[in-house]
């Protein structure tokens, strides 16, 4: 039986990936001067679940339960059927909310990004045993996705690449942490990548602070400062506290910057 914390139930239910999200696009809007809509808000909210969820359940459904040795794997697995009920009706209503209150713009460019989704879906679930580039494809949909309501503006696209790029640290950080995991589900992804190539990454996501203007550098910054100190005490973390925090991290920049231009 699985044993559950408290602080575990939103990675397992995949609300936190929604909520950070969600904070990203508050940030972004804030710094343009930018109001969201509720109907916006909950798209993407709802759009991030299902994308998670639809992932997680993908994975476990053809491994045994033996092999899967992450909280949110055997999690999906457990309750495979109840998620994914919950997951069509989340579907359904999420499309009803979109046609309903979406532009036509806002559609054209929900539609594109969910192409993208969808093909991201395939794609890993079809070569990941082989290898697929997760991690990059994760970070260039979240930003996408985080942007994708806001659009057009071209002020937009440097701090969203920067956006990415941190997503993409995240990523390969929890990756790196979770290599047992990995190879337990005959999974190969960028993971595997050697720490010099991680930590090149972060001093090019330090550098492009430069270029942005400050409303953009802090929620950049400060997410980016933390995943530091995490990676510091990574070896004294197990695994499902290391992976909490370092989304955790993502919340820190996003939340301080809107609080400070509310």
């Amino acid at each position: 039986m699985l044993h559950i914390r408290l602080w575990q139930w939103p990675n397992l239910l995949a609300v936190d990936a929604a909520l950070i999200a969600l904070v990203w696009q508050a940030a972004f809007a804030a710094a343009l001067g930018h109001e969201v809509s509720v109907v916006a808000q909950s798209v993407l909210g709802l759009s991030v679940w299902l994308t998670y969820i639809a992932d997680r359940l993908f994975d476990v459904a053809k491994r045994p339960l033996q092999k899967l040795h992450s909280a949110r794997h055997r999690f999906a697995k457990q309750y495979r059927n109840t998620l994914w009920r919950c997951w069509w009706c989340v579907l359904l209503s999420n499309i009803g909310i979109a046609f309903t209150g979406l532009t036509s713009t806002q559609l054209k460019n929900g539609a594109a990004l969910l192409a993208l989704c969808l093909v991201y879906t395939a794609l890993n679930q079809t070569l990941s045993r082989r290898f697929f580039p997760k991690e990059l494809c994760v970070a260039i949909i979240f930003a996408g996705g985080v942007i994708v309501f806001l659009l057009p503006s071209a002020s937009l696209w440097p701090p969203a690449c920067s956006l990415a790029l941190l997503c993409l640290i995240n990523c390969l950080m929890i990756g790196a942490k979770e290599q047992c995991i990995d190879t337990a589900l005959q999974v190969r992804s960028l993971s595997r990548l050697p720490t010099l190539f991680i930590t090149a990454l972060k001093i090019t996501c330090a550098l492009s602070l430069c270029f942005l203007d400050q409303a953009w550098a802090l929620p950049i910054g400060l997410p980016l400062g933390a995943l530091l100190i995490i990676h510091g005490y990574q070896k004294r973390l197990c695994i499902e506290i290391f992976r909490v925090l370092t989304d955790s991290a993502l919340l820190i920049g996003p939340s301080v910057a809107f609080c400070l231009q509310l």
